[in-house]
């Protein structure tokens, strides 16, 4: 008979060994099938979990549906001759492609409002951040690849008009997500390089 300890020692196996393994898989290498709805919402509800200060809901999911594509692909093409008028067929159908690269597509919002003395900005995209962590390890668990993707169209104000957006919510990235094609592991720093112990000033 297991004991509470081994169960906890099990869970924290688990835990290090799901988010050890995990890496992004560009839009690109990512083929059908993606998730189900329930696969989707399984996903969504991990990304849920996410540390929430006041409980603001500071960030919502944006799903783009395959009959959806074409008009993003508008929307993409629109923010590229928006920043470069003169953006030649093969920029302009690289700006289209992005719309259709992956079998889920999902855009990650910041919500600004309603404003609190104790929730700052930076804090709210901290907690989108940690959500959408969350997401990709539920969705690796399932066995999918995924990848946050940006880019200069996210920061038109015509690309977040089109999008449907509020003035309070910030588009921030675009989670791909699908079966990989092909695998590229990089190489992660070690955990010295990310941690260093405080030092109080002198004097």
């Amino acid at each position: 008979m297991s004991s509470a300890t081994d169960r906890d020692d099990d869970l924290a196996d688990f835990a290090a060994a799901l988010i050890g393994s995990r890496f992004s898989v560009a839009p690109k290498r990512l083929a059908p099938p993606g998730p189900d709805a329930e696969q989707l919402r399984r996903m969504v509800e991990a990304a849920a979990t996410a540390p929430d200060h006041r409980e603001l809901r500071p960030w919502r999911l944006l799903r783009i549906a395959p009959a959806q594509r074409d008009a993003l692909a508008d929307l993409f093409e629109a923010a590229l001759l928006e920043r470069d008028a003169a953006a030649g067929a093969a920029e302009r159908a690289d700006a289209r492609a992005k719309a259709h690269r992956a079998p889920e597509l999902l855009l990650a919002v910041a919500r600004l409002a309603p404003a609190h003395d104790d929730v700052t900005e930076p804090e709210r995209y901290v907690t989108l951040g940690a959500a959408l962590m969350a997401l990709l390890l539920s969705a690796h668990a399932m066995g999918f690849g995924a990848m946050l993707t940006s880019g200069r169209a996210l920061r038109s104000a015509r690309f977040a008009r089109g999008l449907g957006l509020a003035d309070d919510e910030r588009p921030v990235c675009f989670v791909s997500i699908g079966t990989p094609t092909e695998v590229r592991r990089h190489a992660r720093a070690p955990a010295s390089e990310w941690l260093a112990d405080w030092q109080p000033p002198s004097g």
